[in-house]
């Protein structure tokens, strides 16, 4: 049996995240899912670490949602009791894969999904969150909850909308049909399709890139584009006001209009 794991390892700033229970495609276990929900805020308030991948063992799963043979930690109930009560699963959504996406959307580092083979249900609500998602050309995105006659979960419904708009999400999440990475690219669900054999260089390549740039810039423009949908355009342009204030306090900041001035490459620090 294959190891249950989330591996993870950092290369010239750039963390790079694998998930790796093969056996079950890739499928998160309660643990798992928690130790990526810990790595990606570890990743907060810092400048060691300033991009990160995440990636699936293999090339033909990404990430086909939660492993359900994993048991569940919850206690026992005693012989009077009912096995579930009342909220007993909205805390489990909300501690479980609500919070994992909520940890994706804000991380403060930029963030790849690197889609190297079918991404399902959270799965593929995982890759959605990222900040930018390259598939290989093998990969697929299956909206799998009507097969199971479950609900969309993992924040799919507040994402897809925004990434392709209502009917399209109705449609995907109605039919639970397969969508391939060309389709996926069409309709905007991912950034770049490239063969298999090109997808770690092409992650490398981007992540590397984020790794070396002005990081609280970065980090500043994904909280403004996240919360964009969700507020009024006075209450955004408050944000934004006050986003490039913290930001112009930045070494960063300073360095590319010095930069500027100089007529010079900066030399950004991610601080």
């Amino acid at each position: 049996m294959t190891e249950k794991s989330i591996k993870f390892e950092v290369e010239k700033k750039v963390a790079w995240i694998t998930i790796d229970n093969q056996e079950r495609g890739n499928g998160l276990t309660p643990e798992m899912r928690n130790q990526l929900i810990d790595l990606l805020g570890s990743f907060n308030g810092q400048s060691e670490i300033r991009s990160a991948v995440i990636t699936g063992a293999g090339e033909k799963f990404f990430c086909t949602g939660a492993d359900l043979s994993a048991s569940s930690s919850t206690s026992k109930p005693s012989d009077n009791e009912p096995k579930t009560i009342t909220g007993d699963i909205r805390r489990m959504m909300l501690d479980g894969s609500i919070k994992l996406m909520e940890s994706v959307l804000d991380c403060e580092i930029p963030l790849i999904a690197s889609v190297n083979g079918t991404a399902a249900g959270i799965g593929a609500h995982l890759a959605f969150c990222s900040d930018l998602v390259v598939a290989s050309d093998s990969a697929k995105f299956i909206e799998i909850f009507a097969r199971r006659g479950l609900v969309p979960d993992g924040l799919g419904a507040w994402i897809m909308p925004r990434l392709i708009g209502i009917q399209k999400t109705k449609e995907l999440m109605f039919f639970a049909d397969d969508i391939s990475s060309e389709e996926a690219l069409d309709l905007g669900l991912c950034n770049r399709t490239v063969p298999i054999i090109e997808l770690e260089s092409k992650s490398r390549e981007w992540a590397e890139r984020l790794a070396s740039g002005p990081s609280r810039s970065f980090m500043f423009a994904k909280w403004l584009v996240n919360n964009s949908f969700d507020v009024d355009r006075k209450t955004l342009a408050e944000y934004e006001a006050w986003a490039v204030e913290a930001n112009a306090s930045t070494h960063d900041s300073k360095e590319g209009i010095a930069a500027f001035q100089q007529k010079r490459e900066p030399e950004w620090k991610g601080y």
